[in-house]
């Protein structure tokens, strides 16, 4: 289904400046490409999901110490 830009113009109009920037930011990351990930940082990734469905969980103070926080 084709919906005329002009129509999502007036849509546009219509919102608040703070929800055209959440607006903003969801199409911003829609037409910008993603970055390329390699094949490790992809397995990597599979790794996390895995652990995490497993139940496993990292403690937000292991995160922060790891970032210098």
């Amino acid at each position: 289904m084709a919906i005329p830009r002009e129509c999502l113009k007036a849509l546009i109009d219509r919102l608040t400046d703070k929800q055209v920037e959440a607006l903003w930011v969801i199409l911003e990351a829609m037409t910008w490409p993603s970055e390329e990930i390699t094949p490790e940082e992809a397995a990597e990734i599979e790794d996390a999901f895995r652990e995490i469905d497993a139940g496993k969980g990292v403690k937000a103070e292991d995160v922060w110490k790891e970032l210098g926080l």
